[in-house]
Protein backbone atom coordinates (compact mmCIF):
# COMPACT_ATOMS: atom_id res chain seq x y z
CA UNK A 1 0.00 0.00 0.00
CA UNK A 2 3.15 2.19 0.14
CA UNK A 3 2.51 3.07 -3.62
CA UNK A 4 -0.81 5.13 -2.44
CA UNK A 5 0.58 6.96 0.31
CA UNK A 6 3.45 8.41 -1.96
CA UNK A 7 0.24 8.60 -4.59
CA UNK A 8 -1.55 10.66 -2.15
CA UNK A 9 -0.05 14.25 -2.78
CA UNK A 10 -0.56 14.58 -5.72
CA UNK A 11 -4.37 13.67 -5.31
CA UNK A 12 -4.45 16.37 -2.43
CA UNK A 13 -2.92 19.13 -4.77
CA UNK A 14 -6.45 18.20 -6.99
CA UNK A 15 -8.91 17.39 -3.45
CA UNK A 16 -10.94 20.47 -4.65
CA UNK A 17 -11.27 19.71 -8.66
CA UNK A 18 -12.58 15.90 -7.33
CA UNK A 19 -14.79 17.48 -4.59
CA UNK A 20 -16.61 19.24 -7.40
CA UNK A 21 -16.64 16.58 -9.78
CA UNK A 22 -18.32 14.33 -6.99
CA UNK A 23 -20.94 16.12 -6.38
CA UNK A 24 -22.01 16.47 -10.12
CA UNK A 25 -21.21 12.28 -9.88
CA UNK A 26 -23.91 12.59 -6.79
CA UNK A 27 -26.85 14.52 -8.60
CA UNK A 28 -25.75 12.37 -12.02
CA UNK A 29 -26.02 9.21 -10.29
CA UNK A 30 -28.90 9.67 -7.41
CA UNK A 31 -31.20 11.65 -9.82
CA UNK A 32 -32.50 8.61 -11.84
CA UNK A 33 -32.99 6.79 -8.65
CA UNK A 34 -35.75 8.32 -7.86
CA UNK A 35 -37.89 7.01 -11.45
CA UNK A 36 -38.66 3.85 -9.91
CA UNK A 37 -40.81 5.35 -7.19
CA UNK A 38 -42.53 7.21 -9.36
CA UNK A 39 -43.30 4.47 -11.20
CA UNK A 40 -44.56 2.62 -8.59
CA UNK A 41 -46.62 5.94 -7.17
CA UNK A 42 -48.50 5.94 -11.03
CA UNK A 43 -49.19 2.56 -11.09
CA UNK A 44 -50.47 2.13 -7.40
CA UNK A 45 -52.16 5.80 -6.36
CA UNK A 46 -52.96 7.20 -10.09
CA UNK A 47 -53.30 4.27 -12.78
CA UNK A 48 -55.34 2.26 -9.79
CA UNK A 49 -57.25 4.74 -8.33
CA UNK A 50 -60.80 5.05 -9.38
CA UNK A 51 -61.35 8.12 -6.68
CA UNK A 52 -59.27 10.28 -9.68
CA UNK A 53 -61.25 10.99 -13.11
CA UNK A 54 -59.63 10.58 -16.24
CA UNK A 55 -58.79 14.23 -16.91
CA UNK A 56 -57.28 14.46 -13.18
CA UNK A 57 -55.19 11.35 -14.06
CA UNK A 58 -53.69 13.02 -17.40
CA UNK A 59 -53.42 16.18 -15.29
CA UNK A 60 -51.31 14.77 -12.76
CA UNK A 61 -49.52 12.67 -15.63
CA UNK A 62 -48.21 15.77 -17.09
CA UNK A 63 -47.28 17.94 -13.75
CA UNK A 64 -45.21 14.71 -13.29
CA UNK A 65 -43.60 14.69 -16.52
CA UNK A 66 -42.89 18.24 -16.59
CA UNK A 67 -41.24 18.13 -13.28
CA UNK A 68 -38.93 15.32 -14.37
CA UNK A 69 -38.22 17.07 -17.50
CA UNK A 70 -37.32 20.11 -15.31
CA UNK A 71 -35.00 18.13 -13.30
CA UNK A 72 -33.55 16.39 -16.26
CA UNK A 73 -33.20 18.83 -18.28
CA UNK A 74 -31.92 21.83 -15.77
CA UNK A 75 -30.46 19.78 -13.13
CA UNK A 76 -28.75 16.51 -14.49
CA UNK A 77 -27.21 18.01 -17.53
CA UNK A 78 -25.29 20.51 -15.87
CA UNK A 79 -24.02 18.44 -13.28
CA UNK A 80 -22.96 15.63 -15.70
CA UNK A 81 -20.91 18.36 -17.56
CA UNK A 82 -19.24 19.73 -14.39
CA UNK A 83 -18.30 15.78 -13.30
CA UNK A 84 -16.87 14.96 -16.85
CA UNK A 85 -14.96 18.41 -16.63
CA UNK A 86 -13.50 18.65 -13.07
CA UNK A 87 -13.23 14.76 -13.10
CA UNK A 88 -10.65 15.00 -16.41
CA UNK A 89 -9.18 18.18 -15.00
CA UNK A 90 -8.00 16.42 -12.38
CA UNK A 91 -7.14 13.40 -14.10
CA UNK A 92 -4.98 15.60 -16.63
CA UNK A 93 -3.33 17.68 -13.89
CA UNK A 94 -2.04 14.78 -12.10
CA UNK A 95 -0.59 12.80 -15.08
CA UNK A 96 1.32 16.00 -15.50
CA UNK A 97 2.36 16.38 -12.47
CA UNK A 98 3.75 13.27 -12.68
CA UNK A 99 5.35 13.54 -16.26
CA UNK A 100 6.79 16.40 -14.74
CA UNK A 101 8.84 14.55 -11.59
CA UNK A 102 9.44 11.85 -14.17
CA UNK A 103 11.59 13.97 -16.50
CA UNK A 104 13.15 15.25 -13.02
CA UNK A 105 14.19 12.00 -12.15
CA UNK A 106 15.31 11.24 -15.13
CA UNK A 107 17.75 13.92 -15.37
CA UNK A 108 19.02 13.32 -11.49
CA UNK A 109 19.52 9.56 -11.97
CA UNK A 110 23.26 8.53 -12.44
CA UNK A 111 25.18 7.22 -15.58
CA UNK A 112 25.38 4.04 -14.03
CA UNK A 113 21.61 3.81 -14.29
CA UNK A 114 21.62 4.80 -17.82
CA UNK A 115 23.90 2.00 -18.55
CA UNK A 116 22.23 -1.22 -17.06
CA UNK A 117 18.79 0.27 -18.16
CA UNK A 118 17.57 0.16 -22.07
CA UNK A 119 15.66 3.93 -22.77
CA UNK A 120 12.55 1.93 -24.33
CA UNK A 121 12.06 0.40 -20.66
CA UNK A 122 12.54 3.94 -18.78
CA UNK A 123 10.06 5.50 -21.75
CA UNK A 124 7.65 2.91 -20.99
CA UNK A 125 7.05 4.18 -17.69
CA UNK A 126 7.48 7.78 -18.82
CA UNK A 127 4.51 7.03 -21.08
CA UNK A 128 2.87 3.63 -20.55
CA UNK A 129 2.63 3.57 -16.85
CA UNK A 130 1.73 7.06 -16.15
CA UNK A 131 -1.02 6.81 -18.64
CA UNK A 132 -2.55 3.59 -17.42
CA UNK A 133 -3.05 5.72 -13.84
CA UNK A 134 -5.53 8.02 -16.01
CA UNK A 135 -7.83 4.85 -16.26
CA UNK A 136 -7.17 4.02 -12.35
CA UNK A 137 -8.02 7.40 -11.31
CA UNK A 138 -11.48 7.53 -13.25
CA UNK A 139 -12.45 4.41 -11.45
CA UNK A 140 -10.43 5.02 -8.32
CA UNK A 141 -11.96 8.72 -7.49
CA UNK A 142 -14.86 8.78 -9.44
CA UNK A 143 -16.49 5.47 -10.44
CA UNK A 144 -16.02 3.40 -7.17
CA UNK A 145 -17.43 5.51 -4.95
CA UNK A 146 -20.53 6.93 -6.90
CA UNK A 147 -21.31 3.30 -7.60
CA UNK A 148 -21.15 3.01 -3.84
CA UNK A 149 -23.18 5.83 -2.78
CA UNK A 150 -25.51 4.58 -5.19
CA UNK A 151 -25.53 0.78 -4.00
CA UNK A 152 -26.23 1.93 -0.63
CA UNK A 153 -29.29 4.42 -1.83
CA UNK A 154 -30.37 1.53 -3.60
CA UNK A 155 -30.07 -0.89 -1.23
CA UNK A 156 -31.57 1.92 0.97
CA UNK A 157 -34.61 2.57 -0.96
CA UNK A 158 -35.40 -1.74 -1.59
CA UNK A 159 -35.11 -1.68 2.49
CA UNK A 160 -38.43 0.19 2.30
CA UNK A 161 -40.14 -1.89 0.19
CA UNK A 162 -39.51 -5.19 1.41
CA UNK A 163 -36.98 -6.27 3.88
CA UNK A 164 -36.84 -10.20 2.95
CA UNK A 165 -36.08 -9.49 -0.75
CA UNK A 166 -33.82 -6.85 -0.23
CA UNK A 167 -31.28 -9.50 1.94
CA UNK A 168 -32.24 -12.13 -1.37
CA UNK A 169 -30.52 -9.37 -3.25
CA UNK A 170 -27.60 -8.41 -1.28
CA UNK A 171 -26.64 -11.96 -0.63
CA UNK A 172 -26.21 -12.65 -4.22
CA UNK A 173 -24.41 -9.49 -5.06
CA UNK A 174 -22.28 -9.94 -1.97
CA UNK A 175 -21.49 -13.72 -3.68
CA UNK A 176 -20.30 -11.99 -6.68
CA UNK A 177 -18.14 -9.59 -4.93
CA UNK A 178 -16.34 -12.76 -3.11
CA UNK A 179 -15.85 -14.34 -6.42
CA UNK A 180 -14.39 -11.28 -7.67
CA UNK A 181 -12.52 -10.76 -4.98
CA UNK A 182 -10.83 -14.11 -4.82
CA UNK A 183 -9.59 -13.78 -8.28
CA UNK A 184 -8.54 -10.38 -7.96
CA UNK A 185 -5.26 -11.40 -6.05
CA UNK A 186 -4.39 -14.09 -8.97
CA UNK A 187 -5.35 -10.94 -11.58
CA UNK A 188 -3.02 -8.66 -9.82
CA UNK A 189 0.55 -10.94 -9.88
CA UNK A 190 -0.54 -11.83 -13.90
CA UNK A 191 -0.76 -8.14 -14.32
CA UNK A 192 2.50 -6.90 -12.79
CA UNK A 193 4.30 -9.87 -15.06
CA UNK A 194 2.99 -8.61 -18.53
CA UNK A 195 3.81 -4.52 -17.44
CA UNK A 196 6.89 -5.71 -16.58
CA UNK A 197 7.17 -7.69 -20.30
CA UNK A 198 6.07 -4.73 -22.13
CA UNK A 199 8.58 -2.55 -20.45
CA UNK A 200 11.24 -5.56 -21.81
CA UNK A 201 9.79 -5.50 -25.35
CA UNK A 202 9.17 -1.40 -25.49
CA UNK A 203 12.94 -1.41 -25.04
CA UNK A 204 13.32 -3.97 -27.75
CA UNK A 205 11.51 -2.24 -30.31
CA UNK A 206 13.04 0.75 -29.13
CA UNK A 207 16.30 -0.37 -29.47
CA UNK A 208 15.63 -2.17 -33.13
CA UNK A 209 14.40 0.96 -34.36
CA UNK A 210 17.21 3.25 -33.66
CA UNK A 211 19.55 -0.07 -35.04
CA UNK A 212 17.51 0.02 -38.60
CA UNK A 213 20.25 1.42 -40.75
CA UNK A 214 22.96 -1.47 -38.96
CA UNK A 215 20.38 -4.01 -39.91
CA UNK A 216 20.31 -3.33 -43.23
CA UNK A 217 23.78 -3.04 -43.37
CA UNK A 218 24.73 -6.51 -41.92
CA UNK A 219 21.73 -7.96 -43.59
CA UNK A 220 20.53 -9.36 -39.67
CA UNK A 221 16.31 -7.98 -40.54
CA UNK A 222 15.25 -11.68 -40.39
CA UNK A 223 17.10 -12.26 -37.15
CA UNK A 224 15.69 -9.46 -35.69
CA UNK A 225 12.13 -10.77 -36.76
CA UNK A 226 12.88 -13.92 -35.11
CA UNK A 227 13.98 -11.71 -32.05
CA UNK A 228 10.70 -9.83 -32.55
CA UNK A 229 8.70 -12.93 -32.89
CA UNK A 230 9.99 -14.54 -29.57
CA UNK A 231 9.41 -11.53 -27.44
CA UNK A 232 5.85 -11.45 -29.07
CA UNK A 233 5.13 -14.91 -28.40
CA UNK A 234 6.64 -13.85 -24.48
CA UNK A 235 3.92 -11.47 -24.27
CA UNK A 236 0.98 -13.13 -26.02
CA UNK A 237 1.88 -15.82 -23.08
CA UNK A 238 1.45 -13.49 -20.06
CA UNK A 239 -1.47 -11.58 -22.23
CA UNK A 240 -3.40 -15.02 -22.70
CA UNK A 241 -3.14 -15.92 -18.98
CA UNK A 242 -4.10 -12.05 -17.64
CA UNK A 243 -7.17 -12.46 -20.10
CA UNK A 244 -8.51 -15.78 -19.27
CA UNK A 245 -8.27 -14.92 -15.15
CA UNK A 246 -10.49 -11.83 -16.42
CA UNK A 247 -12.23 -13.29 -18.26
CA UNK A 248 -13.50 -15.87 -15.71
CA UNK A 249 -14.11 -13.14 -13.19
CA UNK A 250 -16.05 -11.29 -15.82
CA UNK A 251 -18.01 -14.23 -16.99
CA UNK A 252 -18.56 -15.48 -13.37
CA UNK A 253 -19.78 -12.36 -12.30
CA UNK A 254 -22.00 -11.53 -15.38
CA UNK A 255 -23.72 -15.25 -15.17
CA UNK A 256 -25.20 -14.58 -11.36
CA UNK A 257 -25.75 -10.65 -11.94
CA UNK A 258 -28.12 -11.83 -14.97
CA UNK A 259 -29.50 -14.59 -12.62
CA UNK A 260 -30.31 -12.17 -10.26
CA UNK A 261 -33.39 -9.95 -11.74
CA UNK A 262 -34.96 -13.74 -12.50
CA UNK A 263 -34.78 -15.15 -8.62
CA UNK A 264 -35.93 -11.46 -7.42
CA UNK A 265 -39.00 -11.82 -9.91
CA UNK A 266 -39.67 -15.03 -8.86
CA UNK A 267 -39.46 -14.64 -5.12
CA UNK A 268 -41.35 -11.29 -5.48
CA UNK A 269 -44.10 -12.85 -7.63
CA UNK A 270 -45.06 -15.41 -4.76
CA UNK A 271 -45.63 -12.39 -2.14
CA UNK A 272 -47.89 -10.44 -5.26
CA UNK A 273 -49.66 -13.59 -4.92
CA UNK A 274 -49.86 -14.01 -1.27
CA UNK A 275 -50.71 -10.31 -0.79
CA UNK A 276 -47.34 -8.98 0.94
CA UNK A 277 -46.00 -7.16 -2.46
CA UNK A 278 -48.22 -4.69 -4.15
CA UNK A 279 -47.72 -4.47 -8.27
CA UNK A 280 -46.67 -1.37 -8.30
CA UNK A 281 -43.86 -2.70 -5.24
CA UNK A 282 -43.24 -5.31 -7.55
CA UNK A 283 -42.01 -3.43 -10.67
CA UNK A 284 -40.64 -0.96 -8.47
CA UNK A 285 -38.59 -3.18 -7.13
CA UNK A 286 -37.52 -4.89 -10.28
CA UNK A 287 -36.04 -1.33 -10.95
CA UNK A 288 -34.10 -1.20 -8.45
CA UNK A 289 -32.38 -4.51 -8.67
CA UNK A 290 -31.58 -3.67 -12.27
CA UNK A 291 -30.18 -0.64 -10.74
CA UNK A 292 -28.42 -2.68 -8.25
CA UNK A 293 -26.78 -4.78 -11.13
CA UNK A 294 -24.97 -1.62 -12.93
CA UNK A 295 -22.91 -0.14 -9.88
CA UNK A 296 -22.11 -4.05 -8.94
CA UNK A 297 -21.04 -4.62 -12.92
CA UNK A 298 -19.02 -1.20 -12.80
CA UNK A 299 -17.07 -2.04 -9.66
CA UNK A 300 -16.45 -5.60 -10.83
CA UNK A 301 -15.24 -4.37 -14.11
CA UNK A 302 -13.43 -1.63 -12.68
CA UNK A 303 -11.05 -4.36 -10.46
CA UNK A 304 -8.50 -4.94 -14.06
CA UNK A 305 -8.34 -1.08 -14.39
CA UNK A 306 -7.78 -0.48 -10.65
CA UNK A 307 -4.94 -3.60 -10.40
CA UNK A 308 -3.37 -1.96 -13.73
CA UNK A 309 -3.10 1.41 -12.15
CA UNK A 310 -2.01 -0.36 -8.54
CA UNK A 311 1.03 -2.01 -10.71
CA UNK A 312 1.41 1.08 -12.77
CA UNK A 313 1.64 3.19 -9.45
CA UNK A 314 4.38 0.64 -7.77
CA UNK A 315 6.71 0.32 -10.98
CA UNK A 316 6.36 4.78 -11.04
CA UNK A 317 7.10 4.63 -7.48
CA UNK A 318 10.09 2.33 -7.42
CA UNK A 319 11.91 4.30 -10.52
CA UNK A 320 11.32 7.69 -8.31
CA UNK A 321 12.67 6.03 -5.61
CA UNK A 322 15.64 4.71 -7.50
CA UNK A 323 18.39 5.73 -5.14
CA UNK A 324 20.69 8.21 -6.66
CA UNK A 325 24.24 7.58 -5.96
CA UNK A 326 25.77 10.81 -6.88
CA UNK A 327 24.47 13.91 -4.68
CA UNK A 328 25.64 16.74 -3.04
CA UNK A 329 26.36 17.60 0.16
CA UNK A 330 23.60 19.31 2.34
CA UNK A 331 25.17 22.94 1.55
CA UNK A 332 27.16 22.55 -1.54
CA UNK A 333 30.42 24.67 -2.19
CA UNK A 334 29.68 26.81 -5.20
CA UNK A 335 32.73 26.62 -7.55
CA UNK A 336 33.01 30.65 -9.04
CA UNK A 337 36.63 30.46 -10.59
CA UNK A 338 38.74 27.49 -11.44
CA UNK A 339 42.00 29.29 -10.35
CA UNK A 340 44.75 26.78 -10.01
CA UNK A 341 44.83 23.27 -10.57
CA UNK A 342 42.93 19.90 -10.40
CA UNK A 343 44.79 17.37 -8.74
CA UNK A 344 43.71 13.44 -8.83
CA UNK A 345 45.33 12.05 -5.60
CA UNK A 346 45.22 7.74 -4.82
CA UNK A 347 42.24 7.66 -6.47
CA UNK A 348 40.76 3.85 -7.25
CA UNK A 349 37.87 2.93 -9.10
CA UNK A 350 35.78 0.20 -10.41
CA UNK A 351 32.78 -0.73 -12.48
CA UNK A 352 31.73 -3.40 -10.78
CA UNK A 353 33.67 -6.31 -8.35
CA UNK A 354 35.34 -8.01 -10.84
CA UNK A 355 37.79 -5.65 -12.33
CA UNK A 356 39.70 -2.37 -11.06
CA UNK A 357 39.34 0.11 -14.04
CA UNK A 358 41.68 2.62 -12.26
CA UNK A 359 44.21 1.62 -9.16
CA UNK A 360 45.73 4.03 -7.04
CA UNK A 361 46.25 7.22 -9.63
CA UNK A 362 47.52 10.17 -8.93
CA UNK A 363 48.77 13.35 -10.79
CA UNK A 364 48.05 17.18 -11.12
CA UNK A 365 46.27 19.31 -13.84
CA UNK A 366 47.33 23.09 -14.09
CA UNK A 367 45.29 25.74 -15.18
CA UNK A 368 45.75 27.00 -18.75
CA UNK A 369 47.89 23.83 -19.62
CA UNK A 370 47.00 20.93 -22.45
CA UNK A 371 47.34 17.02 -21.07
CA UNK A 372 46.63 14.48 -23.16
CA UNK A 373 45.71 10.87 -21.90
CA UNK A 374 46.85 7.67 -24.32
CA UNK A 375 47.00 4.38 -23.90
CA UNK A 376 45.35 1.07 -25.05
CA UNK A 377 41.54 0.75 -25.07
CA UNK A 378 40.14 -0.44 -21.62
CA UNK A 379 43.01 1.23 -19.79
CA UNK A 380 41.35 3.40 -18.14
CA UNK A 381 41.67 6.77 -20.11
CA UNK A 382 37.44 7.66 -20.18
CA UNK A 383 37.27 6.75 -16.58
CA UNK A 384 39.40 9.37 -15.87
CA UNK A 385 36.97 12.06 -17.24
CA UNK A 386 33.91 10.32 -15.98
CA UNK A 387 35.11 10.76 -12.63
CA UNK A 388 36.49 14.02 -13.15
CA UNK A 389 32.82 15.31 -14.75
CA UNK A 390 31.37 13.41 -11.69
CA UNK A 391 29.25 10.67 -13.84
CA UNK A 392 30.86 8.49 -11.02
CA UNK A 393 32.47 8.82 -7.65
CA UNK A 394 35.95 7.45 -6.95
CA UNK A 395 36.10 3.90 -4.59
CA UNK A 396 38.66 5.72 -2.85
CA UNK A 397 41.09 8.44 -3.26
CA UNK A 398 39.95 11.63 -3.98
CA UNK A 399 39.67 14.47 -6.52
CA UNK A 400 40.34 17.93 -5.85
CA UNK A 401 39.93 21.50 -7.62
CA UNK A 402 41.81 24.32 -6.08
CA UNK A 403 42.27 22.37 -3.18
CA UNK A 404 38.67 21.36 -2.35
CA UNK A 405 37.26 17.30 -3.00
CA UNK A 406 34.52 18.09 -6.08
CA UNK A 407 32.13 16.05 -3.58
CA UNK A 408 31.55 19.59 -2.02
CA UNK A 409 31.20 21.43 -5.23
CA UNK A 410 27.53 21.96 -6.42
CA UNK A 411 27.26 19.97 -9.41
CA UNK A 412 25.60 22.28 -11.41
CA UNK A 413 28.85 24.74 -10.55
CA UNK A 414 31.17 21.94 -11.29
CA UNK A 415 29.54 21.18 -14.54
CA UNK A 416 29.31 24.81 -15.52
CA UNK A 417 33.08 25.34 -15.74
CA UNK A 418 33.34 21.94 -18.30
CA UNK A 419 32.63 21.57 -22.00
CA UNK A 420 32.61 17.94 -23.55
CA UNK A 421 33.41 16.55 -27.06
CA UNK A 422 33.05 12.91 -27.15
CA UNK A 423 33.54 10.31 -30.13
CA UNK A 424 29.92 9.49 -30.46
CA UNK A 425 28.04 12.76 -29.87
CA UNK A 426 24.51 13.36 -29.07
CA UNK A 427 22.73 15.80 -31.11
CA UNK A 428 18.95 16.75 -31.06
CA UNK A 429 16.42 16.15 -33.88
CA UNK A 430 15.73 19.59 -33.60
CA UNK A 431 17.44 22.75 -35.58
CA UNK A 432 21.39 23.05 -35.94
CA UNK A 433 20.93 26.51 -33.30
CA UNK A 434 18.89 24.44 -30.85
CA UNK A 435 21.42 22.60 -30.17
CA UNK A 436 24.27 24.92 -30.13
CA UNK A 437 21.44 27.02 -27.73
CA UNK A 438 21.77 24.06 -25.43
CA UNK A 439 25.59 25.40 -24.29
CA UNK A 440 24.01 28.62 -23.89
CA UNK A 441 20.21 29.76 -24.29
CA UNK A 442 20.98 33.09 -24.38
CA UNK A 443 23.68 33.60 -26.97
CA UNK A 444 23.62 36.01 -29.69
CA UNK A 445 23.58 35.25 -33.10
CA UNK A 446 27.23 36.81 -33.16
CA UNK A 447 28.48 34.16 -30.50
CA UNK A 448 26.86 31.40 -31.96
CA UNK A 449 28.47 32.20 -35.37
CA UNK A 450 32.04 32.88 -33.74
CA UNK A 451 31.57 29.43 -31.91
CA UNK A 452 31.01 27.66 -35.40
CA UNK A 453 33.99 29.78 -37.07
CA UNK A 454 36.20 28.10 -34.12
CA UNK A 455 34.99 24.74 -35.04
CA UNK A 456 34.82 25.48 -38.87
CA UNK A 457 31.31 24.34 -38.87
CA UNK A 458 30.34 27.94 -40.01
CA UNK A 459 30.66 27.42 -43.82
CA UNK A 460 28.21 23.77 -44.15
CA UNK A 461 26.22 25.16 -41.75
CA UNK A 462 25.24 28.06 -44.33
CA UNK A 463 25.09 25.60 -47.23
CA UNK A 464 22.29 23.66 -45.01
CA UNK A 465 18.91 24.41 -46.57
CA UNK A 466 17.67 26.43 -44.13
CA UNK A 467 21.27 27.82 -42.55
CA UNK A 468 21.44 27.47 -38.93
CA UNK A 469 17.34 27.03 -38.60
CA UNK A 470 17.68 23.42 -40.56
CA UNK A 471 16.75 20.43 -38.37
CA UNK A 472 18.81 17.41 -38.45
CA UNK A 473 17.54 14.53 -37.46
CA UNK A 474 17.64 12.01 -34.43
CA UNK A 475 20.65 12.38 -33.32
CA UNK A 476 22.27 14.23 -35.84
CA UNK A 477 21.26 11.43 -38.40
CA UNK A 478 20.86 14.25 -41.68
CA UNK A 479 24.75 15.42 -40.95
CA UNK A 480 28.16 13.11 -41.70
CA UNK A 481 30.01 12.49 -38.69
CA UNK A 482 32.53 14.83 -39.32
CA UNK A 483 29.94 17.34 -39.05
CA UNK A 484 28.51 16.21 -36.15
CA UNK A 485 31.78 16.63 -34.67
CA UNK A 486 32.21 20.05 -35.60
CA UNK A 487 28.91 21.06 -34.04
CA UNK A 488 29.36 19.30 -30.86
CA UNK A 489 32.79 21.13 -30.70
CA UNK A 490 31.13 24.48 -31.63
CA UNK A 491 28.67 23.78 -28.78
CA UNK A 492 31.54 23.69 -26.52
CA UNK A 493 32.89 26.72 -27.85
CA UNK A 494 29.87 28.58 -27.46
CA UNK A 495 29.86 27.43 -23.80
CA UNK A 496 33.24 29.13 -23.66
CA UNK A 497 34.06 27.14 -20.00
CA UNK A 498 37.33 26.99 -18.21
CA UNK A 499 38.29 23.19 -18.62
CA UNK A 500 37.49 21.79 -22.02
CA UNK A 501 37.44 18.29 -22.23
CA UNK A 502 38.13 16.52 -25.68
CA UNK A 503 37.20 12.61 -25.83
CA UNK A 504 38.73 11.80 -29.23
CA UNK A 505 37.38 14.90 -30.59
CA UNK A 506 38.95 14.76 -33.38
CA UNK A 507 38.49 11.04 -34.81
CA UNK A 508 35.49 11.46 -36.96
CA UNK A 509 37.44 14.17 -38.90
CA UNK A 510 39.10 14.03 -42.22
CA UNK A 511 43.15 14.59 -42.23
CA UNK A 512 42.49 18.40 -43.49
CA UNK A 513 39.39 19.32 -40.96
CA UNK A 514 41.16 17.68 -38.56
CA UNK A 515 44.38 19.96 -38.85
CA UNK A 516 42.06 22.98 -38.72
CA UNK A 517 40.17 21.95 -35.90
CA UNK A 518 43.77 21.00 -33.94
CA UNK A 519 44.82 24.76 -34.93
CA UNK A 520 41.52 26.05 -33.50
CA UNK A 521 42.02 24.05 -30.05
CA UNK A 522 45.63 25.13 -30.19
CA UNK A 523 44.85 29.08 -30.45
CA UNK A 524 42.48 29.15 -27.26
CA UNK A 525 43.09 31.16 -24.79
CA UNK A 526 45.97 30.30 -22.20
CA UNK A 527 43.52 30.50 -19.43
CA UNK A 528 41.81 27.37 -20.84
CA UNK A 529 42.43 24.26 -19.49
CA UNK A 530 42.66 21.16 -22.24
CA UNK A 531 42.54 17.64 -21.19
CA UNK A 532 42.34 15.17 -24.58
CA UNK A 533 42.31 11.55 -24.93
CA UNK A 534 43.46 10.54 -28.24
CA UNK A 535 43.91 7.31 -29.94
CA UNK A 536 45.93 9.11 -33.12
CA UNK A 537 48.91 10.39 -31.10
CA UNK A 538 49.49 12.93 -34.13
CA UNK A 539 46.82 15.06 -32.54
CA UNK A 540 48.39 15.65 -29.17
CA UNK A 541 52.02 16.37 -29.69
CA UNK A 542 51.95 19.71 -28.66
CA UNK A 543 50.54 18.62 -25.20
CA UNK A 544 52.20 20.35 -22.09
CA UNK A 545 52.12 16.67 -20.46
CA UNK A 546 51.19 13.55 -22.12
CA UNK A 547 49.96 11.01 -18.78
CA UNK A 548 50.36 6.96 -21.06
CA UNK A 549 47.92 4.83 -18.88
CA UNK A 550 47.68 1.01 -19.03
CA UNK A 551 46.30 -1.34 -17.05
CA UNK A 552 44.64 1.60 -14.58
CA UNK A 553 47.79 2.81 -14.02
CA UNK A 554 49.77 6.10 -15.35
CA UNK A 555 52.90 4.23 -16.25
CA UNK A 556 54.67 7.78 -18.15
CA UNK A 557 54.29 11.55 -18.37
CA UNK A 558 55.81 13.86 -20.28
CA UNK A 559 55.57 16.45 -22.93
CA UNK A 560 56.44 14.04 -26.49
CA UNK A 561 59.77 14.69 -26.82
CA UNK A 562 60.67 13.74 -23.21
CA UNK A 563 58.53 10.35 -23.39
CA UNK A 564 60.25 9.40 -26.84
CA UNK A 565 63.36 9.81 -24.97
CA UNK A 566 62.20 6.82 -22.52
CA UNK A 567 62.46 4.29 -25.00
CA UNK A 568 59.61 2.88 -23.00
CA UNK A 569 55.83 2.30 -23.67
CA UNK A 570 54.75 5.61 -25.34
CA UNK A 571 57.75 5.21 -27.73
CA UNK A 572 56.22 2.15 -29.03
CA UNK A 573 52.80 3.11 -29.76
CA UNK A 574 54.07 6.33 -31.47
CA UNK A 575 56.50 4.08 -33.18
CA UNK A 576 53.74 1.43 -34.47
CA UNK A 577 51.74 4.28 -35.43
CA UNK A 578 53.77 6.17 -37.05
CA UNK A 579 54.50 2.86 -39.60
CA UNK A 580 51.08 2.50 -39.81
CA UNK A 581 50.58 6.06 -41.19
CA UNK A 582 53.73 5.20 -43.59
CA UNK A 583 52.43 2.26 -44.78
CA UNK A 584 48.90 3.60 -45.86
CA UNK A 585 50.58 6.80 -47.28
CA UNK A 586 52.59 4.07 -49.73
CA UNK A 587 49.11 2.49 -50.57
CA UNK A 588 47.53 5.29 -51.34
CA UNK A 589 50.53 6.87 -53.75
CA UNK A 590 50.47 3.11 -55.26
CA UNK A 591 46.38 3.66 -55.83
CA UNK A 592 46.84 6.56 -57.04
CA UNK A 593 49.55 5.33 -59.68
CA UNK A 594 47.60 2.87 -60.85
CA UNK A 595 44.50 5.42 -61.71
CA UNK A 596 46.99 7.10 -63.49
CA UNK A 597 48.32 4.58 -65.51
Amino acid sequence: MSEYRLFFPYVKEQLKLYIFGFIGSLFRFLIPLSVPLIIKYIFDHLLQNKGLSYSDKIEELLSIAVIMLVIFLLLRAPMEYARQYFMHKANNNIIKSLRIDAFKKVHSLDAKYFTENKSGEIGTRFFDDIEKIRGFMTAAFSNIWIEIVVLVCVIGVMLTLNIQLTVLAVLLVGFQFLIAHLLSRRLKDSTRNMMNFRSVLSGFIFEKIQGAIIAKLFSSEKRDQKDLHRHLDAYEVLTEKNSRINAIMLSSVNVLSDLTPFVIVLVASLFVIEGRLTLGSLIAFFAYVDKMRSPVAALVQAIPTITEGRVALKRIFDFFNTPQTIKEQENPVELKNFSKEIKFQKVSFSYNKDKKILNNVSFTLEKGKTYAFVGESGGGKSTILQLLTRMYDTNSGEILIDGVNIKEYSLLSLRNHMGIVTQDNFLYSSSVKENLLTAKFDATDFEIISATQKAFAHDFISMLPKGYETEIGERGVKLSGGQKQRVSLARVFLKNPSIIILDEATSALDNESEKLVQSSINSLDNEKTIIMIAHRLTTILHADTIFVVKNGEIIESGNHQSLLSLNGYYKELYTKQAEQNEADKQTNENVRSRKIS
